[in-house]
């Protein structure tokens, strides 16, 4: 995903909040055969889960329409250059939750997903001082942590595999063995 619009909001890979311009509107056009499947692929970035919205597998169950990301086909609009080299910065509340994590050149995908599962546990009311950092990215291969998500985080004491994993995962695991 290059970007993202929820509950009215436009986020980057990263869960960076990012504020539109009047002459900006053109940049974004979200647009699906299958509004479900566009739906479950915003469900499942933002670390929700499909049971958390009960009209996805309604509509499954329907035959209206599907929750299947593997076949869904992402056109991706702007030059993958340019998207490249942009830079947004980061948001109050994205600070206030990158607070809680070792990042060691963590690739955004991995990144942006730790960022939105500690989005869903601040939302419970959750976080805390105190608690350890979470370590995530390529830094932590081979290196020890207390808590780490990722494939990379591996030799951490409590680690979640998956490259990268998705939120709605790292929010389970950090429920039941970070913040327990």
């Amino acid at each position: 995903l290059q970007s993202l619009c929820l509950d009215g909001r436009i986020l980057d890979k990263d869960g960076n909040e990012i504020e539109l311009k009047d002459d900006d509107d053109d940049d974004f056009i979200p647009n699906a055969r299958d509004e479900y499947r566009a739906d479950e692929g915003e469900i499942e970035a933002s670390g929700y889960s499909i049971e958390d919205v009960p009209y996805i597998p309604l509509a499954e169950r329907l035959g209206v329409g599907s929750s299947d990301l593997s076949k869904a086909n992402t056109i991706y609009l702007n030059d993958a250059q340019e998207a490249a080299g942009a830079k947004f910065p980061m948001t109050r509340r994205v600070e206030r939750l990158a607070a809680f994590t070792a990042p060691k050149d963590a690739c955004s995908a991995c990144y942006g997903s730790l960022i939105y599962a500690l989005d869903r546990l601040n939302d419970e009311g959750r976080l805390r001082k105190g608690l350890p950092p979470v370590c995530i990215g390529q830094g932590y291969k081979g290196q020890s942590g207390a808590i780490g998500v990722g494939q990379c985080t591996r030799s951490c004491e409590k680690s979640l595999p998956g490259c990268p994993p998705k939120a709605a995962d790292m929010a389970a695991f950090l429920r039941e063995n970070w913040i327990s």
